[in-house]
């Protein structure tokens, strides 16, 4: 009786088992286009005397172009987001020295169109060549002196 009862049991656990020999999974992914190579210059937006910063003074434009190329044929657009410090007066302008920021605009035909720190702008195309302009802009009443080395980090986004 013994016995019979060991081979009921184990015909009984395999039977459990078959009943559960299946289970579906789901396997999920998705396929990114590869990067884009991009180059922006340096910029020099010169020396100018602290005197002049009266009002909203604002130095004249220095363009330059930012290059985005090597694109993977799967990336059809890219988008630009422009990180850095902001002017502690004029969030919309990066830092500069006391009471002067630094505005970085896009060219979008013949209008300068702002890129506050953060902001983001997107293009129709991916690789190409792409205008933007920069200058020293009066934030506040009083205004300091001093170098500015400011870095300005662009990130690339595709598609």
């Amino acid at each position: 009786m013994h016995r019979s009862t060991v081979v009921l049991m184990l015909a009984l656990a395999t039977a459990n088992v078959q009943a559960q020999d299946s289970q579906p999974f789901s396997v999920s992914g998705e396929i990114l286009p590869g990067a884009c190579r991009v180059s922006f210059p340096d910029v020099d937006l010169g020396s100018h005397s602290a005197t002049l910063f009266t009002g909203s003074f604002g130095t004249p434009y220095v363009d330059f172009n930012g290059t985005v190329s090597d694109c993977d044929p799967l990336v059809m657009r890219v988008a630009m987001t422009f990180d850095g410090s902001a002017d502690a007066d004029n969030a919309q302008l990066f830092q500069g020295v006391k009471g002067v920021g630094i505005e970085l605009v896009r060219v979008v035909g013949s209008t300068p169109v702002p890129i506050p720190p953060g902001s983001r702008t997107q293009y129709v195309t991916a690789a190409g060549s792409y205008p933007f302009r920069a200058r020293f802009l009066q934030s506040a009443a009083s205004v300091g002196a001093g170098r500015v080395t400011r870095p300005i980090t662009v990130s690339l986004s595709y598609n």
